[in-house]
Parts: C-alpha cells; structure tokens; sequence
C-alpha cells in the first residue's frame, strides 16, 4: 500500500507532461513487479500515426528517447496490428505470450484527444484481476491529471500552448540535459540518448495576423476566432511535432523550433507564411502573416528572445506585412529573403 501511495504522490505532484509519462511507467512496473515495460508515444498526423518509444525499462534500468526530427525514421502504428487495436478500442488488449514465454499487457494511456500512447507491462505470469484494475486505476488517475495540465497549459480557443506556459516551455527545453523524476524509485542507471538536432541553434520565431482587427471589424469576432482557429490547424500542419506552438494573446503567436542549422530557418518560417498565403479562410478570404525570428543563446531568457523576435517582426510590418525577417540580419543591415534560403532537411512535419 505505501508504494501505492507514493506513486499517487509523486504523479501529483509533476507538472511536466513527460516526466509524469516516464513516472507512470516506472511507477507501474515497479508496483506490478514487471520483469519490463516499455513506454510508446504516439507521433505524427492522423493518417500517418507513427510510434516512439519513449522509454524502456529493462532489470531496473531505464533508456529514455527523444522524438526524433524526422518522424519517417518511426515505424506506424498500423505496423503493431496489437497496438493498432488498443487505440481504436481504447481498451486494454487481450494477454498474449511474449518472445521470453512471459505474459505482455498493453494498456493504452488516454488522454481527454484519445489515445496518446501504450503502457506495455511483461511479467513472467499474466496480471490477477486486482492487479488489472489497480492498473486501469493508475492510468485515469494520470489521465485526470493530464486534463488537468491542459486547462492550465493551453489556449481554449486554439489548442495551442498558452502565454503562461510559454516561459516554463522555453527554460526546459534551455536545459542541455533533463533529469528524469525517479526519485522514489530506485532505478539504477540512466540513460538519455540526445535528440537528432542536439548541437544545433534552437530559433525562436513571433508570428502575427496582419490586419487582424479589420477582419473583426468587418465580419465580426466570431469570425475572427475561426480565423484564430484555422491558423493554428495550419500551424500543427506545417511544423514538426517537436516544434513548440503558442498562442500568446490575440493574434500574436510564437514558434519555438526544433533544434536547426541557421541556413534552414528562414525558408522553413517562409514555406509556413506561403501556406497561409494561400489558403482560403472560410467567410473571410485571404489572410496574411507578418513573422520575426531570432536564434536563443545560452543566455537568453524568455523574454529576451522574444523581444528580439518582436521587433524583427515588426520591421516585417513595418516593410509592408507578409514577410519573414531574421533579427540577426536586421541588426547587421544585411536582410535576406527568407524565400531564398534552402527547405529544412527533411521538411515534412
């Protein structure tokens, strides 16, 4: 009972969405006695769902991973016709003999969108029926907390991350390295295996609706909100999944990119603003956006980044709206069109 009760306090008590992934999955092997458990994220769009493993807990040793930039790299989830399954119920599948003659348990980890992932459990004898339902316990303790976090983290209307998360966003991922909250388990060692992009600048970009108060004038706020909506659907189109999107206020937006090199930046932001460019808005027509960026140093806070990338984009305004302008290249006198540069490797999101 006093493992359980720790568990349900350290899940409580995280506020990042990862650790408490992690947690959960440490937390269950160790109350379930699993000989290993293995932790899947789903990744990528809804026709091209993909699986990263996030962690993997072997002999009281785990190995965490990051999502890779090129989701491509992942198998599918139509791949694991057992995983495949477990998502579309959104119930636990059926035992079935793992390749050690154990007994493997696939519970899917649900959040208030559907099915973010899989919590595998493999024990050398199948799960009793308490142990079953203590799991299926744990899992809408975590999914409770989660909806939880995401009233907190995002914006109603959009989806997006909020303002507030914004700051707490940009100083964790400022952090070369994360620790993983294990504290009240005794895991041995830790391994983290850095992302593909690890090494490279991390850029910051402010995104703004031009002429945003015309649209409200003239069609109405309802209206404008469909816009705000619209843009951010395209948003999560257009960027990768490890890419960080904010709606900070009104029709202010901020990029928090993956980790990439400097030539690739402005034609990945420029690519975004074609897209919106010509995509038709419902009841409103065409719609533009003026954007800045900058790259984060290792001093950079929050607000210092994003100061930066405001008033390059506001010389984007001011040069006449719908353009992309580097900071870095405002301040040398020397600005490049964004549209010149070379596409991101691997540019699909």
């Amino acid at each position: 009972m006093s493992k359980l009760v720790d568990a349900l306090a350290d899940l409580s008590a995280l506020r990042d969405r990862e650790d408490l992934e992690i947690l959960m999955a440490l937390g269950a092997a160790e109350l379930l006695g699993a000989s290993a458990a293995r932790l899947w994220r789903i990744a990528g769009r809804p026709d091209d769902l993909r699986l990263h493993e996030r962690a993997l807990l072997i002999d009281r040793s785990i190995t965490i991973s990051e999502t890779p930039s090129d989701l491509h790299d992942l198998p599918t989830l139509d791949s694991r016709p057992e995983l495949r399954a477990c998502y579309d119920s959104k119930i636990p599948a059926p035992v079935e003999p793992d390749d050690n003659g154990g007994r493997r348990h696939v519970f899917p980890m649900v959040t208030a969108a559907g099915v973010a992932g899989f919590l595998v459990i493999f024990r050398v004898r199948p799960l009793r029926d308490d142990q079953a339902r203590l799991m299926t316990s744990l899992l809408r303790i975590y999914q409770n907390h989660l909806t939880l976090l995401d009233y907190s983290e995002n914006d109603e209307l959009t989806g997006l991350l909020n303002r507030k998360t914004f700051e707490a966003s940009f100083a964790q991922l400022a952090q070369a390295e994360k620790p993983t909250r294990a504290d009240s388990i005794a895991v041995v060692r830790v391994e983290r295996r850095r992302p593909s992009g690890a090494g490279r600048p991390r850029w910051l970009a402010a995104l703004d609706i031009d002429f945003f108060k015309r649209i409200n004038d003239r069609f109405g706020h309802p209206r404008g909100d469909e816009v705000l909506v619209q843009l951010a659907r395209l948003m999560r189109a257009s960027f990768r999944e490890s890419d960080r999107l904010f709606r900070c206020g009104g029709e202010e937006f901020v990029i928090l990119l993956d980790p990439t090199e400097a030539q690739y930046v402005g034609a990945v932001l420029e690519r975004f603003r074609g897209v919106v460019e010509a995509f038709d808005f419902p009841h409103v027509g065409p719609v533009t956006v003026s954007m800045g960026y900058t790259c984060v140093g290792a001093g950079d806070t929050a607000l210092s980044a994003f100061g930066r990338a405001d008033e390059a984009l506001y010389a984007a305004k001011r040069q006449g709206r719908n353009q992309v302008i580097c900071y870095e290249e405002l301040t040398s006198g020397d600005i490049m069109p964004a549209a010149a540069l070379a596409p991101r490797e691997a540019p699909t999101p």
